[in-house]
C-alpha cells in the first residue's frame, strides 16, 4: 500500500494533494477510481469518468489490455466459510488487521551463502551490447563464462529463463557442488518448468537448485487485484560480482532483442546481495522434485553400520568399570593400578586392621639389637649364592700385544733373509775379482813378453776396479730401497 494512502486512514488527517506536475506526484484517488471504473463497467464508462473528472488519459491500449486480462476478482465466502474465517481469526494471537509479524518463517538459504559485509574493494564496471559492439563478446557468452567459473553460489533474479545453454550450466554447476538459487517471475515460471522438462533433469541435477516464484507489487482494489510482474534482471556469481541489465535468459532475447548488460565488482554487490535475500524471503517455493516426480536425494547422515558387541570376558588390561568388583569374570591384574582401586573406593595398601598388624610383631629379645641398632650396625651378608663374575679383562689390549709380537717376529725374519742376500751377492763379487787375478796373474808371466800385453793388464785392472765399485754402490741403494718399504709396511 502507498503511503498516501496509509496517511488518509489516519483520523482527521487529509494530505494535501499533490499536482501531477510535481516530481513526487504518484498516486491518485481520480486515477484508482477510474480503473474499477474501467473493470466494473469497461472502456467506455471509463472514458467517460475521464472526461467528467476532466482528467487525462494515463493508459495505453496495451495497459488497457493487460490490466483487463490479468485482474484477479476476489472470492467471496458463503456464510459457513465466513463463520469459519471469524472463528479462526479469534483463535490467533493477532490482535490488529495488520500484523507486525508474519505467520510463516522466511525460508533459509539451506545450501550456502557467501559471507557478505566485508569490504569488496574499488567498482569495477564493463558494459557489453548486443549486438557486440568493437569486436566484443556476446552478452550470452558473457553470461555463460561467470556461471562455468563460479565456485561458491550462484542466485539469479529473472523474469524467463528458458534458454537450454544457460540452463544447462546452471545444472552443471550444482553438479560440482555449486548453490543456485533462482527467483522467478510468476507469470515466466511455468515456462521454466516446460524447458526443464523437455531437458529430462534428474534429481542429480536438482541437488543443489533451490526454485522460488515471486509477484510484482500490484494494485489493490475494492473488489480484486491487479497483479504486477518482476522486471528485475540481474545475477549474482560468488557474491563479489553481478551481472544486470536488459537481456532475459532466453533464446529470442539473445538472438533477435537489441540488450545491454553490465558487469560490475566491489562494494556495490552488497546492494544487489540484499536486495535477493529480501526477494527470496517474499517468495514462494517452486518444489522441482515435486513437479517432476522425483526422490529427493538423501542429505542426512550417513547411519552407522551395526558393529558387533564385545563378548563379556574380552577385557583390556586397564578397562575396569565401577560395580565390576561383584563379578567373578573380571581378571585380577585389572586391579594392579592403584587409580583404579581409588575409583572403586579402595584404598591401596594392607586390607588388614591395624590392631592386627601390631599383634603379629614380636619384641626384639635382650641380648639382641634392636631395630635402631642394626640400621646403625649393619653386618656384612656373604653373598654365597651368587656366582663370582669373572674379571673383564680388556681384549682389545691382548689382541694388540700379540699382533705387536707377531709383527716384530716378522721384521726380524725379513731382515735376516735381507742381510744373507748382501753377503751371498758379496761373495759372487769377489769370486769375480779372484777369478779375474788369477788372469791378470797369467797375464803378468807374459808381461815381459811384449809391452802391449802389460798395457792390456793395467787397463783390465782398472775396468775391473770401476766394475766392482758400481756393483758396490747399486748393491747398497737396493738394500736402502727395501729397508724403506720393509719400515713403511710396518707402520
Amino acid at each position: 500500500m502507498a503511503e498516501s494512502q496509509l496517511v488518509c486512514m489516519e483520523d482527521g488527517l487529509m494530505p494535501a494533494e499533490v499536482p501531477e506536475s510535481n516530481p513526487q506526484f504518484y498516486y491518485s484517488e481520480r486515477q484508482r477510481a477510474a480503473i474499477e471504473k474501467l473493470l466494473r463497467h469497461g472502456d467506455g464508462a471509463f472514458k467517460t469518468l475521464l472526461k467528467e473528472e476532466k482528467s487525462t488519459d494515463f493508459l495505453s491500449a496495451r495497459e488497457l489490455k493487460t490490466i483487463t486480462s490479468t485482474f484477479v476478482k476476489c472470492h467471496h465466502a458463503d456464510e459457513e466459510e465466513e463463520n469459519e474465517a471469524k472463528q479462526r481469526d479469534s483463535e490467533s494471537l493477532r490482535s490488529t488487521y495488520w500484523p507486525q509479524m508474519s505467520d510463516t518463517e522466511a525460508p533459509a538459504l539451506d545450501i550456502g551463502w557467501p559471507s557478505s559485509g566485508l569490504f569488496k574493494g574499488v567498482t569495477q564496471v564493463t558494459v557489453h551490447t548486443h549486438p557486440p559492439k568493437e569486436n566484443g563478446p556476446h552478452i550470452k557468452e558473457v553470461v555463460r563464462k561467470l556461471i562455468q567459473k563460479s565456485y561458491k553460489v550462484v542466485a539469479i533474479v529473472m523474469d524467463l529463463l528458458t534458454d537450454i545453454q544457460i540452463l544447462q550450466d546452471l545444472f552443471e554447476a550444482s553438479k560440482r557442488g555449486v548453490p543456485v538459487y533462482i527467483v522467478l517471475d510468476v507469470q515466466g515460471a511455468p515456462h521454466f518448468l516446460d524447458m526443464c522438462n523437455r531437458m529430462k533433469v534428474g534429481a542429480k541435477e536438482l541437488k543443489n537448485v533451490r526454485t522460488r516464484t515471486v509477484m510484482g507489487i500490484g494494485l489493490n482494489l475494492s473488489f480484486g487485484k491487479i497483479p504486477g510482474n518482476v522486471h528485475s534482471k540481474y545475477m549474482l556469481i560468488d557474491g563479489d560480482k553481478v551481472m544486470f541489465g536488459t537481456y532475459s535468459f532466453s533464446w529470442s532475447c539473445s538472438r533477435m532483442d537489441r540488450n545491454m548488460i553490465t558487469v560490475m565488482s566491489g562494494q556495490v554487490v552488497d546492494f544487489y546481495d540484499n536486495d535477493f535475500r529480501e526477494l527470496y524471503a517474499i517468495s514462494d517455493k517452486l518444489d522441482l522434485f515435486k513437479e517432476f516426480h522425483l526422490d529427493k536425494p538423501q542429505t542426512g547422515t550417513l547411519a552407522r553400520a551395526a558393529v558387533a558387541k564385545r563378548p563379556v570376558t574380552a577385557y583390556s588390561r586397564f578397562q575396569v568399570n565401577l560395580g565390576d568388583t561383584a563379578r567373578g569374570d573380571v581378571p585380577a591384574h585389572k586391579y594392579h593400578n592403584p587409580k583404579y582401586l581409588l575409583a572403586l573406593g579402595q584404598i591401596p595398601g594392607s586390607s588388614t586392621p591395624l590392631q592386627e598388624f601390631l599383634n603379629t610383631l614380636e619384641l626384639p629379645k635382650p641380648g639382641q639389637q634392636g631395630p635402631e641398632e642394626q640400621l646403625e650396625n649393619p653386618t656384612p651378608v656373604p653373598e654365597a649364592d651368587e656366582p663370582e663374575q669373572p674379571k673383564q679383562t680388556n681384549k682389545k689390549k691382548r689382541w694388540w700385544l700379540t699382533f705387536k709380537k707377531k709383527q716384530k717376529m716378522k721384521n726380524e725374519s725379513v731382515i735376516e733373509e735381507l742381510n744373507t742376500d748382501d753377503t751371498t751377492k758379496h761373495t759372487h763379487v769377489t769370486d769375480d775379482t779372484t777369478k779375474h787375478t788369477h788372469a791378470t796373474d797369467d797375464t803378468t808371466k807374459h808381461s815381459h813378453a811384449t809391452d802391449d800385453t802389460t798395457k792390456h793388464t793395467h787397463a783390465t785392472e782398472e775396468h775391473t776396479n770401476t766394475s766392482s765399485k758400481a756393483n758396490r754402490e747399486t748393491n747398497d741403494t737396493v738394500r736402502k730401497k727395501r729397508r724403506f718399504n720393509f719400515l713403511k709396511k710396518a707402520k
